[in-house]
């Protein structure tokens, strides 16, 4: 009985962390560049069980839980997985907006105070120094180092050439990731990365656009309602627990 409370309670802890992840997926809709989240729920013993190598078929991984099964109480273990795919382009008609049109693969390098980060968000501006910047100040990489404009009127190609006047000065520095397992998001629309990348060879420019959010408003909203019926369910479950518990404490038992 102790452990049905037990874990209806982790279930509704669950539900409250994946529908904190969809409200942020929500707030981020018109973010641009915003990646979406989606929430892992794992037990304790399927964490354990995985890196032992235990199966629940055989001892092949060289590990078998006590009592000869796997056991199904433990705590949960969350982790957020970042969804890639390419958002839809807004065209904008604005020179220092650049969008990636490459199936979600590659990352505008930026420097920032903190260091390098990795960007799906590309609207730019123009620093008071001739240097090509995001929003929040942190300088734009080529693959000579930041890009300096002189002058608003300069163009990039769809291989992502930079060019003023008839020139080409530099080319956006594009970072790709065989793994994306290495990055971490810090923001909205900012990344970090454990471990390098590599210089995208196959990148796609398209100037005067932007990168969306790969979020579908709809679809976010269903999870959510059934994440809150999901909730209610086992809130409905712990109430009838903790009934039968009462029970079984104050009437079992009693003598007549």
């Amino acid at each position: 009985m102790l452990e049905g409370m037990k874990m209806a309670t982790q279930g509704m802890l669950a539900m409250m962390a994946k529908q904190d992840v969809v409200a942020n997926n929500l707030a981020n809709v018109g973010t641009t560049g915003y990646r979406k989240d989606t929430l892992l729920v794992s037990s304790f013993n399927d964490v354990l069980n995985k890196e032992m190598g235990f199966t629940g078929t055989d001892t092949q991984g060289g590990y078998m839980p006590v009592g000869g099964g796997i056991e199904s109480s433990g705590g949960l273990f969350t982790q957020t997985a970042t969804h890639y795919a390419q958002g839809s382009l807004k065209a904008t008609d604005n020179n220092f907006d650049l969008a990636l049109d490459d199936n979600g693969k590659g990352f505008f390098t930026i420097q920032s105070p903190d260091g390098i980060k990795f960007t799906r968000n590309g609207a730019f501006r123009l620093s008071t120094t001739g240097y090509l910047i995001t929003a929040d100040g942190s300088f734009v990489l080529g693959q000579k180092g930041p890009i300096k404009v002189k002058g608003t009127d300069f163009k990039v190609n769809n291989d992502g050439e930079v060019i003023v006047g008839d020139k080409g000065i530099d080319k956006l520095l594009i970072t790709s990731f065989a793994d994306t397992r290495v990055l971490q998001k810090v923001g909205a629309a900012n990344f970090v990365a454990s471990s390098g990348g590599a210089v995208s060879g196959d990148c796609k420019i398209q100037q005067g656009y932007l990168e969306m959010a790969n979020v579908n408003a709809v679809k976010e909203m269903v999870d959510m309602m059934t994440i809150m019926r999901a909730y209610e369910a086992n809130q409905k479950i712990l109430q009838t627990q903790d009934q039968m518990l009462g029970k079984s404490t104050n009437e079992v038992g009693r003598v007549k």
